[in-house]
């Protein structure tokens, strides 16, 4: 879901990578079964866990389960010293997570149906202190018409976290299908939006109940009630809703009981959707034909569409429909059919079958509400509550993509598109220009008399307003026709946008302010319209204006450098962005400029740019580091997580691999939030911190997040996005080495189909990555003759390496595939020069270790066995976590031609013993062979 400037609170993190189990998280529901008793005993170094405690836990064991087996270990014994204290109890929490899987937790639907259901049994009696199955109750929640529900904690065990549970008033006939329904689909669902399933059972009495998340906060209208809030603010929180929501659509589960009662808001502000009871799958599986058969239509009228009152076939147009409800009481205060509905359900019911509801601006009871809600949200609640669910937004992602344009004052999807609404639009983007001349517009695009009039006195009242109206008129009709001619009615944004800018570059020069207004508007929307020339020459205009009317030592020409930024890296001028950024960084500084969106831009592109023109320095990494501290103190930023991401690599290159997977997490965890789980930002983060956990000898952690990146990216962007083939690349690298390699090679294989289409040949860079990747893979899959066919567009300088971490793989792989057909002439020329490389990289020599190893080979292949030798241990020297194929490779060369000392034979011993423990065969076979092969030859000298 697209995020925009409205008042969203972001989603808490969620876990590193989504696997089948994520709905069951939470792992103290497993202590506090019955299934306790078979496990080990607390230990003495167990920390007995409080519900003050289980927020550190938590996050921790979401992470484990997120890896296979095989890496979880490893994750344990790499603990940070300040989580040490929860490796017995994440030990036992993994104890217990094998025992219940191996029990079929939380999927004994046997178990459901065998408690008693009759039509006559009596509703229980519950009680503060009753013990339900597990759970000993505390206070009652609250109660509807099938069930209530209590908060609850378990009556045994360490984990004392509180759930609200939720128990029948009578285990009537239909109920324990329904409690089994809404158990199978909360199990699928796993969003900060909504409130988790811990577990689902039935007691020694034979009494169903179901544990799930206790909330904390109140419903969406009393919190909003309570605190007044804004029309804006209101539609931050059915953003959630609809992020929610859809999220649970595209897992195929529908809810079909949207309403306040079930959206809670936390102190936070963060929504939290409840009570799935009467929800459906989309899935043809998963009928209800269990609801039918005692015939019932389970809803809340006020909130159920058309097609559910009628008892039809419900899909997710019935929920946008529910959410419409939802917006019109949230909005207007009132029900969408209050003025009609004397009180029955009947009449509730065929009001919504009938009665076309009044546009919320007609219905509000406030004046600014009215002015507030007319127009673009009077369309767009009404095109969700449309009676026919054609007419509808055909998916919550399309609902709140109009929300999200109301809020940025850009057309809404909802109102037919016209030149008129076009020009309302743009104008309400720059009122304080525009002023009154918008009715001239207006007259001039044939409205009445009176507008006519008004739009003459306008004129007269400011100048300024004229020049900003001629400009408006030449947009929509450049002839300058004295009648309202509109040549292009049908004109798209981009048109308008592009035509608009190239007239302010030759107009408007006698009216510096609306001039200047209109580039500091306009230089960001080219860029985003992929308009780039264009927006570049926009930013200079304006830097140019800005230094001709306020001087180099102004404020408005730190702005204008600042904006100018963006436009620079767009077009790969990397040293005028960094000189521009520094100046308009010296300029805030001297002018004590400290907001911190301001700077945190300046800081951010000044560090990408060093990034990309500097050997690696803690300069630009301080200036990223800068970047990233000022944009957490902000409430909305969307750039925080590629600024973590860009930091991470500058980490990498300083040889600091921690520090780098921690900004790779902060990266993940930022897009998570700005962007949805779901979302290609997300998918690029998982991408790129996936490479860090692997430098780290993390396969496991790598390969989900991989996994989960290469998942997102296809859903999201399509089969043939080139960011689905740099997910790939990541993949086939972290799986090529082990007992996965025939995957790797599928997974290789759709990367270069995709960097081979047409319509991806101008993402150089990723191409670049995914060639000089397959060159690496082919290498070391014993494909000489393939890697030299490879190497060949480098020879002849049609392709050329991204990055001098690219340069230096390119040199490895094509001189390593010359000496294989032995050339070692052809060897000498792939490493000629590469001693840039080593001098690029002189604060992180372990990047260059795998051009010295074949420097030594191209020395023992030259007959000089002692400069072999010297190299090979020079490229040990340097070996950190990181370059396991050269560092492999570099024992076995050394090993099989010289004697290793006491010390080289720890040290090779200890690698082998640490990628056992990291990965063993299944990431890790190719290496330990070499390894093996080593220690071997030294045993028999």
């Amino acid at each position: 879901m697209r995020r925009g400037p409205g008042p969203v609170p972001p989603h808490r993190a969620a876990r590193l990578a989504e696997g089948p189990r994520a709905a069951v998280g939470c792992a103290e529901r497993l202590i506090s079964s019955p299934l306790s008793a078979a496990l080990p005993k607390r230990s003495s170094a167990m920390h007995a866990l409080s519900p003050a405690d289980w927020p550190a836990v938590e996050p921790l064991f979401d992470a484990l389960l997120s890896l296979p087996p095989s890496g979880r270990q490893h994750f344990l014994d790499t603990l940070p010293p300040e989580q040490q204290r929860w490796r017995a109890t994440l030990d036992r929490l993994l104890q217990a997570e094998a025992a219940a899987a191996g029990a079929g937790f939380l999927s004994h639907a046997a178990s459901l149906a065998g408690g008693t259901e009759g039509a006559g049994a009596a509703s229980p009696q519950w009680q503060a202190g009753q013990h339900i199955g597990p759970w000993a109750l505390i206070e009652e929640l609250g109660r509807g018409g099938m069930a209530c529900v209590w908060r609850a904690r378990p009556h045994s065990g360490d984990f004392q976290r509180e759930v609200a549970l939720k128990l029948p008033h009578s285990p009537a006939p239909g109920w324990l299908e329904r409690l089994k329904r809404e158990r199978d689909l909360l199990a699928r669902l796993y969003h900060a939006g909504i409130a988790r399933l811990y577990d689902a059972g039935v007691d020694g009495q034979g009494l169903p109940w179901l544990a799930m998340e206790c909330v904390q906060g109140r419903d969406i209208l009393g919190w909003c009630e309570a605190r007044q809030s804004s029309v804006r603010e209101r539609l931050g929180l059915l953003l959630q809703v609809a992020d929610a929501l859809q999220y649970a659509h595209s897992r195929l589960v529908l809810h079909r009981d949207i309403k306040p009662a079930n959206v809670m808001v936390q102190d936070d502000g963060q929504v939290r959707l409840l009570d799935f009871g009467i929800a459906r799958g989309l899935a043809p599986e998963d009928g209800e034909a269990a609801l039918t058969q005692v015939g019932q239509r389970p809803m809340t009228p006020e909130y159920a569409s058309p097609e559910q009152v009628r008892g039809e076939e419900l899909g997710i147009a019935s929920d946008v429909y529910a959410l419409g409800v939802l917006a019109y009481r949230l909005l207007v205060g009132v029900s969408p059919y209050a003025a009609a509905v004397p009180g029955s359900r009947h009449a509730l019911e065929r009001a919504v079958l009938e009665m076309q509801p009044p546009a919320p601006s007609g219905a509000a009871a406030e004046l600014a509400a009215r002015k507030s809600l007319r127009g673009d949200l009077d369309a767009i609640v009404l095109k969700a509550l449309a009676k026919e669910p054609g007419r509808r937004y055909a998916t919550m992602d399309a609902l709140a993509a109009d929300l999200q344009r109301y809020l940025a004052g850009e057309a809404v999807q909802a109102r037919p598109p016209s030149w008129r609404y076009r020009v309302s639009r743009f104008t309400a983007r720059h009122r304080w220009a525009v002023g009154m001349s918008t009715l001239a517009v207006v007259a001039l695009l044939g409205t009445t008399g009176w507008a006519l009039q008004a739009a003459r006195e306008a004129r007269q009242e400011a100048r300024r307003s004229g020049a900003m109206y001629d400009f408006v008129k030449g947009l929509f009709n450049p002839s300058l026709d004295k009648f309202a001619n509109v040549t292009k009615p049908d004109m798209t944004l981009r048109e308008v946008v592009e035509l608009g800018a190239r007239r302010i570059l030759t107009e408007l020069k006698g009216e510096p302010d609306v001039r200047f207004g209109l580039l500091q508007d306009l230089t960001p929307l080219t860029e985003q319209l992929g308009l780039i020339d264009l927006s570049t020459t926009l930013a200079q205009a304006r830097v140019d204006d800005a230094l001709r009317t306020g001087g180099e030592h102004s404020l408005v020409y730190a702005d204008a450098l600042r904006a100018q930024l963006g436009p620079l890296e767009s077009t790969g001028q990397f040293q005028l962005g960094y000189d521009n950024g520094r100046k308009a960084l010296a300029l805030y500084e001297a002018l004590g400029v400290r907001d911190p969106a301001t700077l945190a831009v300046v800081h951010e592109k000044i560090g990408g740019f060093g990034f990309r023109l500097h050997p690696p320095s803690a300069e630009d990494a301080a200036h990223l580091q800068r970047a990233v501290d000022l944009q957490e103190s902000l409430p909305f930023i969307n750039t925080l997580g590629q600024t973590y991401l860009l930091l991470g690599l500058q980490r990498v290159y300083l040889g600091d691999l921690d520090a780098a997977r921690k900004a790779g997490f902060k990266g993940i965890e930022a897009n998570r939030k700005q962007f949805g789980i779901e979302s290609w930002q997300a998918a690029l983060a998982e991408s790129i911190a996936a490479i860090f956990s692997d430098m780290l000898q993390r396969p496991g952690e790598a390969e989900a997040l991989l996994r989960h990146a290469v998942d997102t990216t296809r859903k999201v962007q399509g089969p043939d996005a080139i960011g689905l083939a740099r997910a790939e690349i990541g993949l086939a690298s972290v799986l090529f080495a082990g007992a996965q390699r025939e995957e790797a090679r599928r997974v290789l294989a759709d990367a270069q189909r995709i960097t081979a289409l047409p319509a991806n040949a101008s993402f150089g860079a990723i191409r670049g990555q995914v060639a000089v990747g397959a060159l690496g893979l082919a290498l070391r899959g014993g494909d000489s003759a393939t890697v030299k066919k490879g190497c060949e567009p480098y020879r002849d300088g049609k392709a050329q390496a991204t990055s001098p971490y690219f340069g230096a793989l390119v040199a490895q792989a094509c001189s390593a595939a010359a000496l294989a057909m032995n050339d070692p002439d052809d060897a000498a020329h792939w490493l000629a020069g590469t001693e840039s490389i080593d001098r690029y990289f002189a604060q992180a020599p372990v990047w260059t270790m795998a051009l010295n190893l074949r420097r030594g080979e191209l020395a023992q292949a030259r007959g000089d066995a002692a400069e072999a030798l010297r190299l090979w241990r020079k490229t040990l020297a340097v070996a950190t976590t990181a370059q396991l194929p050269a560092q492999a490779r570099a024992w076995w060369q050394l090993a099989r031609h010289a004697g290793l000392d006491a010390g080289e034979r720890e040290q090779l011993g200890q690698l082998r013993q640490a990628l056992e423990a990291a990965g063993g065969e299944r990431y890790y076979a190719e290496h330990l062979a070499l390894l093996r092969q080593a220690q071997e030859a030294q045993q028999h000298r």
